[in-house]
């Protein structure tokens, strides 16, 4: 016998007290141990917990008689009236086989017996259910007793009959009061309506030929009766005691154990008990018992997993989803946005749950309007303040993706693919996996989007769409080509807030990125946003896509540019560099003026995206006349990058024009722009390595403008610095020093002619006179002090010097380690390796090595001394130029 507990069910039984199956506080209720089983697996894994303490009071105590002892009623069954066997002294049972045999004698004499009256038969047969539970907690599960279904019979029998007689000729109010006391656990008073409900809680969960005799008494419909009086009318007090818990979670339980019985749910259908709580789920909220509302859709939600044919048949023959259709559609607008959403998903669950047995409850939902309730119930979040998600709506949204899969035939549509597309792209015709057939239930999270304006409700809609995706990527297609859901979008996304925003754009990419697909349609409305503009945080979000977009395959450079939105951007930027001109490139001192700089990079890291590999893209941007407004984006360094990699993009078809804007910005470039210049020289550096760009920067004075640099470095290294080097510290003159002398290297080894030109028009000799005019080669020291170093040190090799002035823990003095560094660089420009390094700190530790033993202590010892064998230091760096200049090292 199968139990279906949903999650809800166990959510439930988590969240009550569980001391009738040994579960404490210091060991929580596993419900990963719930199977869909019935109660049985329960109260074993009760027995098992306890075993060690019910057998240790049995060998002690035997049956022991507590009549009129109260204690809490999750206590073992010592709690309740006994009956006593008459056995003579001595012969105490012993076991769980000793039990049941007592109980076999005891309720086969029951049965012989004459009673004189009802009330007689009732105090005998409870004498019996004490015994009877205590043999079945001690037999782990195990019943073994012939006359268990008799048992049942007779034990359902006075049940049901004390239940309608208490609820006899009584109204609601007060037959719900009479259940409870029934029902209940009293304390010391009269147990008899607790004992009989815990043993048919037992009986449900041992087979269904016991089940079925439980069912023949009629006590289903009763105990749904009586859970509708629970639910429909509330208590005084708003919280149950621990022993009102035990006995609550007792009576659903039992409710459980009969839906999940095919039998057992025909019990429930005898009468209109299901009809009212079905009904009072949708219309009895403000005057409901909230203690009871999670046991009611618990077994309501149990009910709906048990479907069949007559189940369906009872909800039509009773009107139940019509008048619960009519009762939300009423309501929807003055109960909470959660209830109203967890009772339309209930009804839903039942809608769900008969689908695959009929479609009889899923057409008289679309009938009944349940459509625009779903819409009303969800745009019922709209403005609601939400940190997180509510679990409600998430339910409801998924109940809504799955009616978009109810149908009964494919949707057909026109093949409306626009190419070119990309290359892995495959279009499938057959429907493979879960397709959209419900266009109606699509439109309701449509029309949401549409109508919304709460981040998590529109966020929600996003992703359930992103969803439809996974099952099928077909889905995309068919509801593109039918209703368009992303085409509108795109006009309607900038009135909604930043994160929808973001996350509708993330979409866009998952159709680049994921299905390979190229939206032409939804693209050029996203152009179209970009260049009207209504809100300027959202087009930055969608021209950041695009700037991704674009990256991701070479043909978007076509497409762009065949759409115009290259020449869009082009357009954009003419007017931002005209602004900046006439500004001065002042930076934004405002929020606003700080999105438009955002904007305006954005647009030139995609251009810079669209011209690399497009020589066509390439013209395009020169036959505009943009070069002299790109120029203009150079000097701020928000833009700088991209403009140079725009520039160096054009250098493919013009190289002299990248040479003479990037050898006139280095020269016209101020002594304090050094960021400027840095940029200007890795940007050169990396041109230098095509043969048009080398022969480009000769044409265009490059030399000239390098060695410019140098002149206007002199003295910069200089101990302590002139005056008029005050805008330059002697870290960044090196810097400059180290890139200026990496691009001339580039351009001298990497081409023949660049090395003779430079030779015949005596450019050597004034690279040595700038170099020496940086003001680290100083004239050499005192005479005396010269010869008392060289009586006392040994000669040492160029490369210790070299090592000892890279040291992060040199001992030179600045100007002299500067000195030994430009030596070095000379050095490797003489291998021909200096244009390899790409960074000072590069070169700094390729060069910074360990210094051995005795080199160190001789260092310490007098550290001046070491650099005295280098005298003349201008001398030594004419012999590196000389080495530059000999044919051998071209």
């Amino acid at each position: 016998m199968s139990a279906s507990l949903d999650r809800h069910t166990l959510r439930f039984l988590e969240e009550l007290p569980s001391a009738e199956l040994g579960w404490t506080n210091t060991a929580p209720c596993p419900t990963t141990w719930i199977r869909q089983e019935a109660v049985t697996g329960l109260c074993i894994l009760y027995l098992i917990l306890n075993s060690d303490r019910l057998y240790g009071a049995m060998e002690v105590a035997g049956i022991s008689n507590a009549e009129g002892r109260a204690e809490d009623p999750g206590s073992t069954n010592e709690d309740l009236p006994t009956a006593q066997p008459n056995l003579s002294p001595g012969r105490q049972p012993h076991g769980p086989t000793g039990l049941w045999e007592t109980l076999e004698q005891k309720y086969l004499e029951f049965k012989q017996l004459v009673f004189r009256s009802p009330e007689e038969r009732q105090k005998s047969l409870l004498g019996l259910l004490p015994l009877f539970l205590k043999a079945w907690e001690h037999s782990v599960g195990i019943i073994c007793f012939p006359s268990l279904q008799r048992l049942a019979e007779d034990v359902s029998n006075q049940l049901a009959q004390e239940i309608q007689g208490a609820l006899a000729g009584k109204p609601a109010e007060q037959a719900r009061v009479a259940a409870q006391q029934l029902l209940w656990w009293k304390g010391d008073v009269d147990q008899a309506g607790y004992l009989l409900l815990k043993s048919v809680y037992v009986l449900t969960g041992t087979d269904s030929e016991t089940l079925g005799s439980v069912v023949d008494s009629g006590l289903p419909a009763l105990l749904l009766q009586c859970l509708y009086l629970f639910f429909v009318f509330p208590v005084e007090k708003d919280e149950l005691f621990e022993s009102d818990l035990q006995v609550q979670r007792m009576f659903v339980q039992m409710l459980l154990n009969i839906c999940s019985d095919s039998q057992g749910l025909e019990g429930l259908l005898s009468g209109s008990e299901l009809q009212a709580l079905l009904i009072a789920t949708t219309c009895l909220w403000e005057h409901s018992c909230c203690l009871w509302k999670e046991p009611t859709f618990c077994v309501l939600r149990a009910i709906s997993k048990a479907q069949s044919l007559s189940v369906i048949q009872y909800l039509q023959d009773m009107d139940c989803l019509k008048i619960s259709l009519q009762n939300l559609s009423r309501l929807a607008d003055t109960l909470p946005a959660p209830e109203v959403s967890e009772a339309v998903s209930l009804l839903l669950d039942f809608v769900r749950d008969s689908y695959p047995i009929s479609s009889a409850l899923f057409l008289e939902f679309e009938n009944g309007d349940g459509y625009p309730l779903l819409l009303k119930v969800l745009l019922r979040y709209d403005g609601l303040t939400q940190n997180e998600v509510d679990p409600h709506l998430e339910e409801l949204l998924g109940q809504v993706m799955w009616l978009t899969t109810c149908g009964t035939s494919e949707l057909k549509v026109f093949d409306s693919i626009i190419y070119p597309q990309l290359e892995g792209f495959k279009f499938h015709h057959e429907a493979a996996g879960v397709t959209i057939k419900n266009l109606q239930a699509f439109q309701v999270l449509q029309n949401v989007f549409h109508k919304a304006s709460d981040p998590l409700l529109c966020t929600q809609v996003l992703s359930a769409i992103r969803t439809t995706w996974t099952w099928n990527a077909r889905n995309f297609f068919l509801l593109e080509w039918t209703l368009q859901p992303l085409s509108q979008f795109v006009e309607i996304v900038h009135l909604k807030p930043a994160p929808v925003q973001a996350q509708f754009f993330q979409l866009l990419e998952v159709l680049v990125f994921e299905l390979s697909y190229v939206p032409h349609e939804i693209l050029r409305k996203v152009q179209r946003l970009i260049k009207e503009s209504p809100e300027p945080l959202c087009t930055l979000t969608a021209l950041q896509s695009i700037h991704r977009i674009a990256g991701g395959d070479p043909l978007f450079a076509d497409i762009f540019r065949d759409s115009g939105f290259l020449g869009l951007l082009l357009a954009q930027l003419r007017r931002q560099a005209k602004i900046l001109r006439k500004s001065g490139n002042k930076e934004a001192a405002v929020d606003g003026q700080d999105l438009e700089r955002e904007l305006t990079c954005v647009m030139l890291k995609t251009v810079a995206t669209l011209l690399q590999r497009s020589v066509r893209n390439a013209v395009v941007l020169k036959d505009h006349g943009m070069v002299p407004f790109i120029k203009i984006f150079l000097d701020d360094a928000c833009y700088r990058g991209a403009s140079l990699s725009i520039l160096e993009q054009l250098s493919v078809i013009n190289a002299e024009e990248y040479m003479s804007i990037i050898v006139g910005a280095l020269c016209s470039s101020t002594q304090g722009e050094l960021p400027l210049k840095l940029d200007l020289l890795k940007s050169l550096l990396r041109i230098l390595e095509t043969p048009k760009g080398r022969a480009a920067f000769r044409v265009s004075s490059g030399f000239n403008g390098l060695l410019s640099l140098l002149s206007d470095l002199e003295g910069s290294l200089q101990e302590p610095p002139p005056r008029m080097c005050g805008a330059i510290s002697p870290s960044h003159a090196l810097d400059l020093t180290f890139h200026t002398l990496c691009a001339m290297s580039a351009a001298l080894y990497l081409d023949p002619i660049n090395s003779d030109f430079f030779r015949r028009k005596g450019l050597f000799e004034k690279l040595a006179e700038d170099i020496c005019l940086l003001g680290c080669f100083g004239a050499p020291e005192e005479e005396a002090a010269s010869l008392h170093c060289r009586a006392h040190v040994k000669p040492r090799p160029f490369s210790d010097l070299l090592s000892t002035a890279f040291s992060s823990s040199s001992p030179f003095p600045a100007q002299v380690r500067s000195c030994l560094q430009i030596l070095s660089f000379l050095d490797s420009m003489a291998r021909g390796s200096l244009h390899l390094q790409r960074d000072l700190e590069e070169s700094l530790r390729g060069r910074e090595e360990p210094i051995k033993g005795d080199q160190k202590e001789e260092v310490d010892r007098n550290p001046k001394c070491n650099f005295k064998q280098w005298p003349d230091l201008e001398e030594s760096c004419r012999a590196v130029l000389i080495s530059l200049r000999s044919p051998g090292h071209h």
